[in-house]
């Protein structure tokens, strides 16, 4: 059994002697689900304070913790955007999850012509991307942008950095090679069956829009967001 620390994310201001009462979700699965008691270390985070040991308080109606000592300070952790059709409920959930764990910064859902889904459960979804921070030693968590149709998206969107969109069947260079041309810059994956032939228009003639292949199989949507931004991640490593 793994004995890591457990990590929690905290929206409170973290900061040696504060006492920080714990969300209701989170006091829950410490005191049933893994039998903390008091006086148990835990690790609190967020972006603005970086990571601190904190000592739990286990109250009858309560959980609390007690910041302790900072072990890992605030920093930057830069990542791209990942721009994604909106799919359905437990394929959405397997890439918000990755896309938090590959390091992706933003998470910007869209409604394309082949859509299948149009609403999106805003907490349900932060609630994964939270978990998956904790899950993985990040600081900050992905933020999570309102839904929004695609066309509206990308007049409303700069030109830079470089938005290299996921085509199938195209005559377009690998991702690993248009990074090393233009940079780092974000991702956009389509639907199930792919963009339709207004929206590959409306992409190929739009600024700051690279055309990217992720290779010669056609593959699902959520395979084309993780494999990606593996592929940003590796480069971004490097």
């Amino acid at each position: 059994m793994s004995t890591r620390t457990r990590r929690l994310f905290s929206v409170a201001d973290l900061a040696q002697g504060a006492r920080i009462e714990l969300e209701t979700g989170q006091a829950h699965q410490l005191r049933h689900v893994l039998r903390q008691r008091s006086g148990d270390v835990v690790h609190l985070f967020n972006n603005r304070n970086g990571e601190w040991r904190a000592r739990l308080e286990i109250e009858r109606r309560a959980v609390s913790a007690m910041v302790v000592e900072q072990v890992r300070p605030p920093g930057a952790e830069p990542g791209p955007t990942l721009a994604f059709a909106a799919l359905k409920r437990s394929r959405l959930e397997l890439v918000v999850e990755k896309a938090c764990e590959l390091g992706a910064a933003a998470l910007q859902p869209l409604v394309t012509e082949r859509s299948v889904v149009d609403r999106l459960n805003v907490e349900r979804v932060g609630s994964i991307l939270r978990e998956a921070a904790e899950q993985c030693e990040r600081l900050s968590v992905p933020t999570l942008h309102q839904l929004a149709p695609l066309g509206d998206w990308l007049r409303a969107r700069p030109e830079t950095p470089p938005l290299y969109a996921a085509l199938e069947r195209c005559a377009a260079p690998g991702l690993d090679e248009a990074l090393r041309t233009h940079g780092a810059g974000d991702l956009l994956v389509g639907p199930e069956g792919g963009f339709s032939v207004k929206e590959c228009a409306l992409l190929t003639d739009r600024p700051g829009v690279v055309t990217i292949s992720l290779g010669p199989r056609i593959l699902r949507a959520e395979t084309a967001a993780i494999a990606g931004l593996g592929v940003m991640a590796i480069r971004m490593s490097r």
